[in-house]
């Protein structure tokens, strides 16, 4: 399994050059034609402050695209504080090898640092209480784990998915689904027979509600698991539709309480639902004693930050398209990367 550090391969077609604008299609063929390949200097630019997260899925590519004779990459390192303007990647070497993927290179920094910048804003919003990503219902189902990966560069402890876990070696973590208690028509039956088939060490996590009020739901499981089982109910997830009015201080507040009162003081409180880094902020200014935010959308769908790239250098000679100055934009922080 990788571990953050590591590098991230990209799919095959991205590397055939399958998503890439038929713009640099059909300039790299006339420029083969021509057989015109000079040697360039091409920088990525951060358009916007943020958190920065891609670098390992952009190396790996550039290895196996650039000769390691007359290259050269330097680039910042994912989960570094980037500022508007400042430079996070820098390609010297020949235009053919690389310059085609511009979009590649460019859309994986601007959804990356989208993402990695939503979740930090959220771990940022609790303080010491820990976040996990859980927004697969809200992305297309190819860019899960890139996104999850990127959570976890933003500050999340957890990822939801497999293939995310994968990314980042961490074991995925959830609860027991909506779906499931429906199907049992009950919260207590419903973690009766979670319970039993689940291994031993399992969390055991009710989402509440389904069906019913959500204190009597988490009230029903936690007494389901008391009957000596080894693995007593670990947490409930509130998660309250918005068109019942959502999630609040107060409910998260009242089922501690609740839950305390009736002996089960260990079971901690899940905050899920559209949550924010506002509503956050919101849940740790109160009384609530939440024990964890799994956020989703807000982390998902970010928007895909500005990013800016430019060729700077054409054989040694500094050049820029208007607007910017010619010439490299120096950053003392980016490291020089090995390409073999």
């Amino acid at each position: 399994m990788l571990t953050p550090s590591e590098e991230l391969e990209l799919s095959s077609p991205t590397l055939r050059g399958a998503t890439v604008s038929i713009d640099y299609h059909n300039a790299q063929t006339i420029l083969r034609t021509e057989q015109r390949n000079p040697n360039v200097v091409f920088e990525v630019y951060a358009g916007t402050d943020g958190l920065l997260s891609g670098v390992n899925e952009v190396l790996p590519f550039l290895r196996a695209r650039l000769p390691v004779s007359n290259s050269q990459v330097f680039s910042l390192s994912d989960g570094e504080t980037i500022s508007e303007g400042e430079t996070i990647l820098r390609i010297i070497g020949p235009y053919a090898a690389f310059g085609m993927y511009r979009d590649v290179i460019t859309g994986i920094f601007a959804s990356s640092i989208g993402w990695a910048t939503a979740a930090n804003e959220c771990v940022q919003a609790a303080g010491n209480t820990r976040v996990i990503v859980s927004g697969s219902p809200y992305i297309h189902p190819d860019v899960v784990d890139s996104m999850e990966y990127s959570a976890y560069i933003g500050g999340c402890a957890a990822v939801s998915t497999q293939k995310g876990g994968d990314r980042t070696a961490t074991v995925p973590q959830g609860s027991m689904p909506h779906d499931f208690v429906l199907i049992w028509g009950a919260a207590d039956r419903a973690m009766t027979v979670y319970d039993r088939h689940s291994r031993l060490g399992a969390q055991r996590v009710m989402p509440i509600p389904t069906t019913g009020d959500a204190i009597q739901e988490a009230l029903d499981a936690a007494y389901a698991l008391s009957g000596g089982t080894t693995n007593p109910l670990r947490a409930v997830k509130v998660n309250v539709p918005e068109n019942l009015g959502g999630g609040t201080p107060a409910l998260a507040t009242e089922l501690k309480a609740r839950l305390s009162d009736a002996g089960f003081g260990s079971v901690d409180v899940y905050v899920a639902g559209e949550l924010t880094p506002e509503l956050i902020a919101e849940y740790e200014a109160s009384d609530a004693e939440v024990g964890l935010y799994i956020v989703g959308r807000y982390v998902a769908a970010a928007h895909p930050v500005p990013v800016v790239a430019a060729i700077k250098e054409i054989d040694g000679k500094a050049v820029a398209p208007r607007g910017m100055a010619p010439g490299r934009v120096h950053n003392h922080r980016m490291l020089q990367r090995e390409l073999n």
